[in-house]
């Protein structure tokens, strides 16, 4: 008589949790006002389906965290940035002017038409992506953050 082959019993393999610290920028502005906002917010980088896409740059990337990163370092992005700077009369709504056509809203981490800029930024949605960015600045005056960038407009 055979004996029946034992199997092994199959575990639920639990999937590996990924704690991802994202660093963030802490933005001080001409009025001395501080807002935070994530490091890929304020480089432009945008996740659209499956890939990046870095509005400055007009670069789609892999879905790769190092090579966005890299990507953020180039000396073609750090000189794209520069580029589009933050507009003065919108203040700490942190908008830039991509062209004649389209803005970067840096809070909302968007890209918005000219014509529709103005409801934007009086959205519900974007007052609270700035109120958000207000407090968390508060907080990092409190807390110490090891991946905390000031950069002043």
């Amino acid at each position: 008589m055979a004996v029946p082959v034992l199997r092994q019993p199959k575990l639920k393999q639990e999937k590996s949790k990924i704690v991802m610290d994202i660093p963030n920028v802490i933005i001080t502005l001409k009025d001395k006002t501080r807002l935070v906002v994530s490091s890929d917010a304020y480089h432009g980088i945008l996740m659209a389906s499956n890939m990046y896409k870095c509005v400055f740059c007009r670069t789609d990337m892999d879905l790769d965290m190092v090579y966005k990163e890299q990507h953020k370092n180039t000396n073609t992005h750090k000189e794209n940035l520069k580029n589009y700077p933050h507009i003065d009369g919108y203040d700490e709504n942190l908008v830039r002017k991509l062209n004649k056509d389209m803005w970067y809203c840096t809070i909302c981490q968007i890209t918005v038409a000219t014509s529709c800029l103005s409801r934007h930024i009086n959205t519900s949605s974007h007052c609270e992506e700035l109120r958000k960015a207000i407090v968390k600045a508060t907080a990092y005056h409190k807390i110490h953050s090891t991946h905390l960038v000031e950069v002043p407009t």
